[in-house]
């Protein structure tokens, strides 16, 4: 995206000689996943021009994606909340039993119940004292490998414990052709998204 990547050792070498558009975190390394700010956090922040924003590193990654550089006042990416301690919600989080990261807008399966599993996407991720809510938007399931998925669905709120991996979703021509889908959809993270008619859900 013609950026120009200034790291941290080069804001305490030359403070003076940067102009800083924006700071790049990583979200899951910061409040309320950590006990208080890393210590280079502590120290960027003191070392950079009031007023730049503070972005998660997932704005950086969806730049490269869509080969352009994303809007620097998109609230999905920013972290200056969390940072100041200001904010219930955040964008991403990191699974303590696996350490994967899972993001707003994830596709996610996962537990309710001891024996029951269901599908859906991250809508809103909430601080709840040392962990974190998640409110999912459920993906409809005929108990085989079609999911549906429709902006008018029921939303549920689950714990982080419950997550259970990411699925992936393809259209129906491409998931037809796939050949190494297990026979058993309970034991698969692939599926074939189905959009009703007329709605106009995120790919």
């Amino acid at each position: 995206c013609g950026a120009t990547v200034v790291t941290f050792s080069d804001l305490q070498k030359s403070p003076n000689n940067f102009d800083i558009d924006c700071c790049l975190f990583n979200a899951i390394t910061l409040p309320p996943h950590s006990i208080s700010l890393p210590v280079h956090v502590s120290q960027a922040i003191k070392r950079v021009a009031e007023g730049v924003p503070f972005l998660d590193l997932a704005w950086a990654h969806q730049s490269i994606i869509q080969r352009k550089r994303l809007n620097y006042d998109d609230p999905r990416y920013s972290v200056s909340n969390q940072i100041s301690g200001k904010s219930d919600t955040v964008f991403a989080i990191r699974h303590k039993n696996d350490n994967a990261r899972y993001e707003v807008g994830d596709l996610v399966q996962f537990s309710r119940g001891p024996k029951s599993t269901s599908h859906g996407r991250i809508a809103v991720i909430l601080r709840s004292g040392r962990s974190c809510k998640l409110e999912i938007q459920l993906l409809d399931s005929d108990g085989g490998f079609d999911l549906v998925d429709c902006q008018s669905s029921a939303k549920i709120v689950v714990d982080e414990k419950s997550l259970q991996g990411n699925l992936v979703f393809l259209c129906s021509q491409d998931f037809h052709r796939l050949g190494y889908v297990p026979s058993d959809p309970t034991r698969s993270n692939i599926f074939n998204r189905v959009e009703l008619p007329g709605d106009s859900s995120q790919q």
